[in-house]
């Protein structure tokens, strides 16, 4: 228990995690294009305000973005991708963005949080590592014929 404090504590002071804004676009944008592939409009989450995205910063680069979108309908959360620059993947980085997430994510008062990853992905275990719990697949979620299954995951919030 020790050792993961301190990784995390080495974690937190190298990289900070601040509100994405307008001017970080691009750069997300050529992240993603690069190395993530996800169809998403960044500007136009950003400036959602049900919307809450952020982006890690380390050495004044961006290194990885991920955020949530809040469902008042249902008084919930849903998380919109976490992606951390291969470069600096398996540093705890991610769990680092879950925290956040989580965090922010308390302070609109939802009641659960709900994640999907790949089966194939490294970030399915950090959600369980994190308290997620497995609630659903769906084996016709990606294109890609049944070879990758989308796991649904959820933690309650309160």
């Amino acid at each position: 228990m020790i050792e993961n404090s301190l990784l995390y504590k080495t974690v937190f002071n190298y990289m900070k995690i601040v509100r994405a804004k307008l001017k970080d676009v691009s750069e997300i944008n050529k992240l993603n294009k690069k190395y993530f592939k996800e169809i998403r409009d960044f500007k136009k989450i950003i400036e959602n305000p049900d919307d809450y995205f952020y982006i890690g910063i380390k050495d004044d680069k961006i290194i990885g973005f991920s955020g949530f979108h809040y469902h008042c309908w249902n008084n919930s959360a849903s998380i919109i991708d976490i992606f951390i620059h291969p470069n600096f993947r398996n540093q705890g980085y991610g769990n680092f963005f879950i925290k956040k997430i989580i965090q922010e994510a308390k302070k609109t008062k939802a009641r659960t949080i709900i994640a999907e990853a790949p089966s194939l992905n490294a970030v399915l275990p950090v959600y369980l590592k994190n308290d997620f719990r497995i609630c659903g697949f769906n084996d016709r979620y990606y294109s890609n014929s049944g070879q990758e299954i989308a796991i649904f995951l959820a933690r309650d919030l309160k």
